[in-house]
């Protein structure tokens, strides 16, 4: 998410139609996966006979949940379950079908359909667990949300994903068995890109105005250009924290969110809940917002709430950042993509690949549903504990990916 669309909500339904769907994974294929927007020369798909061994049972529904890492990842997924011969439909951001009808139409006739991210959309769960329910088709939802570019670490997943899951398991009751199947995407690549990637780090510090010591090494370098970056936001409207501790990365991100999100609190009216986390706060900020930017009849309102956009946008860009993510493990691809980060929050717009890369994706153990409903004393107990289980599977499976690659992006920097 490199901005906020905010316009008024329209749904767009899947209209499947397999002759285009076909044509599309030609294409995508062909066309778009080795073209200069993805640079992905290859899509090699892991473990997918668990897929196989689950299709054989009978009433056996498939629920597809791959971490969202890179913008390459729906395309991916594209790929891989052509490879599979598995037809998915996708839950995909509204605004996305807005961008451009002729995309819309495919994407529909593919057997996508819009979600509206920051509101209650009804029309849109109620599909994605018919979807689940009728067992045609697989369903692909990024539990993520959003595009965090840290392809190592999975960050924390929504609900809404469980939610389908036990949603379309309690409807089928004894006639099928839902399986969520967490997927492992990891974009690496395939050619030491250094010296691209320590141009276009020179490029923001020059802009930013931050010099570089000789004896800095890259993650000095690159914690210099962020520091810069986040200190130039906050102080432009006003929220730079008072006495900043430049030197703990990690506090100042948190304390700068915090300072942002209590100040749009205190603006739209919200009260938090004491056992709210900083992102749960965002996310209830940004359903307030949404509500007045995509409301015409609340036009009157619109300037002001452009201006905490803005500012929201700020605080999610800030939480998005992991401190440690780069001192932690300074590859190659953690340095590429850390820096790919900082250029889309610098300039507000996505960056193109700029060497060669080949994807990976590892199907990982399958998550009976209707086993944790009925392992659970609460559904909400069972949500928040598919929510988990999804994510440690998505971790696994990066880890195995990881620990097998031997590609130049995971070399040390």
């Amino acid at each position: 998410m490199l901005q906020f669309a905010d316009i008024p909500y329209n749904y767009y339904p899947p209209k499947p139609n397999r002759l285009v769907a076909w044509l599309g994974e030609q294409g995508n294929k062909r066309f778009h996966l080795p073209g200069p927007m993805h640079l992905l020369e290859s899509v090699q798909v892991e473990n997918y006979q668990v897929l196989k061994d689950i299709n054989r049972q009978h009433g056996a529904r498939l629920l597809l949940l791959p971490n969202h890492s890179t913008h390459s990842d729906p395309q991916i997924m594209v790929e891989a379950c052509r490879q599979i011969d598995l037809w998915s439909f996708f839950m995909a951001a509204y605004d996305v079908f807005e961008r451009d009808s002729r995309v819309a139409w495919v994407m529909q006739r593919m057997g996508a359909f819009s979600v509206n991210r920051d509101g209650s959309d009804r029309q849109s769960l109620k599909d994605a667990v018919e979807t689940v329910i009728d067992g045609r088709y697989g369903l692909t939802v990024f539990p993520e949300g959003n595009v965090y570019l840290m392809n190592d670490r999975v960050t924390p997943f929504l609900d809404g994903p469980a939610y389908i899951a036990m949603k379309a398991q309690q409807e089928l009751k004894e006639e099928g068995r839902i399986f969520a199947i967490p997927v492992s995407i990891k974009v690496t690549h395939l050619t030491d890109c250094r010296e691209a990637i320590q141009e276009m780090l020179a490029d923001m510090a020059k802009k930013l105005d931050v010099g570089f010591d000789q004896q800095d090494e890259i993650v000095g370098r690159v914690h210099k250009v962020g520091i810069a970056m986040v200190q130039r936001n906050l102080k432009m409207r006003g929220f730079l924290p008072p006495n900043p501790d430049y030197s703990d990365l990690p506090a100042l991100l948190r304390q700068s969110a915090e300072l942002i999100l209590a100040g749009l609190e205190s603006k739209i009216g919200i009260e938090p809940k004491a056992t709210d986390g900083l992102m749960d706060r965002f996310r209830g900020v940004r359903r307030e917002i949404h509500k007045v930017r995509s409301d015409p009849d609340r036009e009157i309102d619109h300037a002001v709430a452009a201006i905490w956009a803005d500012e929201a946008i700020v605080a999610f860009r800030i939480l998005s950042y992991a401190g440690n993510y780069l001192s932690e493990k300074p590859t190659l691809d953690r340095v590429g993509e850390t820096i790919e980060k900082l250029q889309e929050d610098l300039y507000g717009k996505v960056v193109a690949p700029y060497a060669r890369r080949a994807a990976y994706v590892r199907f990982g153990d399958p998550i009976d549903v209707s086993e944790q409903l009925a392992a659970a004393a609460k559904p909400r107990l069972a949500m928040a504990a598919l929510t988990e289980q999804f994510e440690e599977g998505v971790q696994v499976g990066l880890d195995e990916i990881n620990q097998a690659n031997n590609h130049p992006g995971a070399e040390m920097f």
